[in-house]
């Protein structure tokens, strides 16, 4: 019920469910890593104390005082870390030759010690322990298998092969581990009480019981859950790997293999010290000779399985730089990627040699953890592979969520658009329906406004966009990386957590920082160019539409669209303050007296750069006035153009000749907008004298009626095309004006549909357009037939100049009106 409270359904809750269930079981069963500390610590103690005891009865002593508080001989704690000298080579090479000698002791010796261990004084204990956790597994194993056959076939729906979604993918591959890890725990159970069913008390075998069974357990959870659903040799449609069937089988195979050998050896290991010492050894400490062999013995299996390790390395070369490419074509990957191609091998076959090499000399000193470097990587792996894919299943849920509101959202928002539009529809039709009068009526007045239709909608829905989803994936990985980096630097001895920090720790911290901040430069500038187009505005780099004309300005951008690179500046401004300010705390600056330098500086700036402070805070305001937006037309003083960019301080205007003006906000007193809500436009028609007006009057009226029904450009108009009647008289025409009212921006598009439609229907009813002319009267008694060539070309250039003058007249006119409206 929580789960689906919180919005998870019982499909993708799953897998958490059980690997959170599975990694709790496990914890207590085993009791955790403090419990293993403990036994550690006790089984320390309690070696030292038989130890103690039995040098005492080798010398006959038959009292032995012990001060619990004693700090005359305190117990010396061996750091992981290791600092390499000669001194410590030396005593390296001389341990070294001890533990060879010891471990042939401890050979030579090992039948008086399996007898030494028998109850009954017969090595046969130990076959018998051995038949018993084989018995053990053998149920556990049939248990696993049981569980794992009803999990097939009671989750059988997870696995969808045509589902291409990462979180299905990721859902099924997360649900088998966790139901696996449940099996295996299973398995553990079953063993561990066939085995408590045939106890006989005896610890030796209790505790050989319990490394075979803990050891096969773990190879289990290793192959089965983490390498089994990495490589996913039988699920290809849910591989999140690049690697073909074939590969990931062989690859699974050969890591199998590995397993089940440094499984083999840890086991052996472990069990060396299950073997008290034999009561006819004397002189000897056989609690050191036994751990010497130990150590031996993780010294030539660590080095067998880094052999394996390189050699698989070097045979499935191929496959994985296959894996680290990706599925995407190799030109398309990044360098980064592609030199970690040509790293990849060398880099791990030096890798193993120098792990193996520190692990040797680790053990040789004594020091804790001394087996670790080489198996450091494979752990790191296994809790980075789990880590992420829990994350990345959580935030394809996430995502998936958003884009199904998103979709929900789009398609309310069609639905109402289409009752709109269907009212809209219904309307029109009871206007066509009312009769000639009426309409008449409604239509005869000048100042009626006409409401633009509403256009048709679209079928198509916006695709959901994510522009942070890259951000958190980056983030996720980043982090991961960064703990795995670090963790594995803890393993190998690194203290990354002493006082004053450490290096490679503010390495990282610096490394991730940068990821971080980098991929949220970037998602920020994704969210913000995709805001700014789906409010219909434009980018920096597109130059504006400075109109067709001087005054005629275009349609603007949205405020929200104005705004949004005024933002990015100062989002990144604050990214890249913010970033550093990190960096240098890591580096180990005392950042505290920069803010306090930082409020020097301001003032001493705000000081000297007041017309600084003046433009931007002028511009806040003129912005936050909503006085002009991106793209519209604007005039200041003697400038004018299109608002083409706006920075922090100023912005540019783009003339429609091309030039650019740069124009600071604490300049500007008084503004004009040739670009917002309307624009009104006023078109002259020359026309005969004989022309008759009222028909013109009904002609542009039904002009008027057929372009508002036009679905193409019908929605353009406010405001229907209408005749103003007669405006001027000339001498060889009479002037008509039409005018009709359009948003700012589309009257380039609505004059020439207009002057099209005029055109065919005039010439269609017999109206004619006036021609400028020029009437030239002789004196009396002249006839032009009586005048020569040159009295005739005379008399045509006096015309000429006289046409031009009135043309140059009419053209400033029509200027000063057009800076009027």
């Amino acid at each position: 019920m929580f789960l689906k409270a919180i919005g998870f359904g019982m499909p993708r809750a799953l897998p958490l469910a059980i690997l959170a269930f599975a990694a709790i079981a496990t914890m207590s069963w085993t009791g955790g890593p403090a419990a293993y500390a403990q036994e550690a610590a006790a089984g320390g103690q309690t070696a030292g104390l038989d130890a103690l005891i039995e040098q005492a009865r080798k010398d006959g002593s038959t009292v032995i005082v012990v001060q619990p508080n004693s700090t005359a001989a305190p117990a010396e704690e061996m750091p992981m870390a290791m600092t390499l000298s000669p001194d410590s080579l030396l005593q390296a090479r001389e341990n070294l030759k001890r533990m060879v000698a010891n471990s042939i002791i401890y050979l030579k010796y090992m039948p008086e010690s399996l007898r030494a261990a028998s109850p009954n004084g017969q090595p046969h204990w130990l076959l018998i322990a051995v038949a018993t956790a084989v018995a053990g597994l053998v149920a556990g194993r049939l248990a696993f298998k049981l569980m794992t056959g009803w999990g097939r076939d009671h989750f059988r729906y997870l696995y969808r092969p045509e589902d291409t979604r990462l979180s299905a993918k990721l859902g099924y591959l997360l649900a088998r581990a966790g139901w696996t890890l449940l099996s295996s725990a299973v398995m553990f159970v079953t063993a561990v009480l066939v085995a408590v069913i045939f106890d006989t008390g005896h610890e030796p075998s209790r505790t050989t019981i319990f490394v075979i069974i803990s050891t096969y357990v773990a190879y289990r959870i290793l192959r089965t859950v983490i390498f089994w659903n990495f490589f996913a040799p039988g699920a290809s449609a849910h591989r999140l790997i690049n690697l073909s069937d074939e590969a990931a089988e062989r690859l699974f195979r050969d890591w199998a293999i590995i397993l089940a050998v440094g499984a083999t050896i840890i086991g052996l290991c472990r069990w060396i010290l299950v073997l008290p010492p034999p009561e006819g050894v004397v002189g000897m400490s056989m609690v050191a000779v036994n751990h010497d062999a130990q150590n031996m013995a993780f010294i030539l299996g660590m080095l067998i399985c880094a052999l394996m390790m390189a050699g698989m390395a070097l045979r499935h070369n191929k496959e994985l730089n296959e894996i680290v490419l990706g599925r995407d074509e190799t030109t398309r990957k990044s360098p980064l990627r592609r030199a970690t191609v040509f790293l990849a091998l060398p880099a791990t076959l030096i890798y193993l040699v120098f792990a193996w090499l520190v692990s040797s000399v680790r053990l040789t000193l004594g020091h804790p953890g001394g087996y670790v470097p080489v198996l450091a990587p494979i752990l790191v792996f296994v809790a980075g592979v789990f880590a992420y894919a829990v994350a990345a299943y959580l935030l394809e849920i996430l995502y998936e969520r958003r884009a199904a509101s998103h979709r929900r959202r789009q398609l309310l928002k069609l639905q109402a658009e289409r009752r709109a539009w269907r009212r809209a529809e219904a309307s029109k039709e009871m206007m066509a329906e009312m009769n000639e009068d009426v309409r008449e009526m409604l239509e005869d007045g000048d100042e009626m406004t006409v409401m633009a239709p509403v256009s048709r909608p679209t079928t198509t829905i916006q695709p959901y966009f994510p522009a942070f989803k890259e951000f958190f994936q980056n983030s996720i990985q980043a982090t991961i990386l960064v703990v795995c980096c670090g963790e594995l630097a803890r393993l190998w001895g690194a203290d990354l957590g002493r006082e004053g920090g450490h290096w490679f720790a503010s390495s990282l911290d610096i490394l991730l920082v940068i990821i971080v901040a980098a991929s949220l430069y970037r998602a920020v500038n994704r969210f913000i160019d995709h805001k700014i187009i789906e409010e219909g505005g434009t980018l920096d780099d597109n130059a504006a539409n400075p109109g067709e004309g001087e005054g005629e300005g275009g349609k603007g951008q949205t405020r929200i669209a104005t705004l949004l690179p005024i933002f990015r500046n100062v989002i990144v401004t604050l990214l890249v303050a913010i970033g550093a300010m990190m960096v240098l705390a890591n580096l180990g600056v005392d950042i505290g007296p920069l803010f306090a330098g930082a409020g020097v500086v301001g003032i001493a700036v705000g000081f000297g750069a007041q017309t600084l402070i003046r433009d931007i805070f002028s511009g806040a305001f003129f912005l936050l006035d909503d006085a002009f937006r991106k793209g519209e037309y604007i005039e200041i003083g003697t400038v004018k153009g299109v608002v083409e960019k706006i920075s922090m301080r100023s912005f540019q205007l783009r003339h429609h000749l091309g030039a650019v003006h740069t124009v600071p906000f604490g300049e500007i007193h008084q503004l004009t907008n040739y670009s917002r809500d309307w624009v009104m436009m006023k078109l002259p028609l020359r026309l005969t004298y004989d022309t008759d007006i009222e028909k013109v009057r009904k002609l542009v009226k039904k002009i008027g009626q057929r372009l508002l029904d036009d679905p193409v450009v019908g929605h353009l108009f406010l405001q229907q095309l209408k005749s103003q009647g007669v405006y001027s008289m000339e001498d060889s025409a009479m002037i008509v004006r039409v005018k009709f009212m359009t948003r700012p921006g589309d009257q380039f598009v609505t004059r020439k549909v207009v002057y099209a439609a005029i055109r065919e229907v005039f010439a269609a009813e017999g109206i004619r357009f006036a021609h400028r002319e020029v009437t030239v009267r002789l004196a009396d008694g002249h006839r032009s037939d009586d005048l020569t060539e040159e009295q005739k070309k005379a008399i045509a250039g006096s015309v000429r100049s006289v046409v031009d003058d009135a043309q140059a007249a009419a053209n400033d006119s029509a200027k000063t009106a057009a800076a009027a409206l």
